[in-house]
């Protein structure tokens, strides 16, 4: 089984969250929940899915803002 890390930006280096099982795309952002259960909530959208490396590429609102 692979699990996904998801990071804030093309550039970053540290995960926003590790062994990412679910995703859903909602309205106003990313609903993100891991093997263990933890959930998180990004507002924004999803930038790329790298299936190959397991990495989920997402952009913030307020990085949005600033463009």
């Amino acid at each position: 089984m692979c699990l996904a890390a998801a990071y804030l930006g093309r550039d970053s280096r540290q995960p926003v969250l590790r062994d990412v099982d679910y995703m859903q795309v909602k309205d106003d952002g990313v609903e993100l929940v891991t093997l263990l259960g933890e959930a998180r909530f990004i507002p924004g959208r999803v930038l790329e899915i790298d299936f190959s490396t397991s990495k989920i590429i997402l952009e913030s609102s307020t990085e949005q803002d600033k463009a």
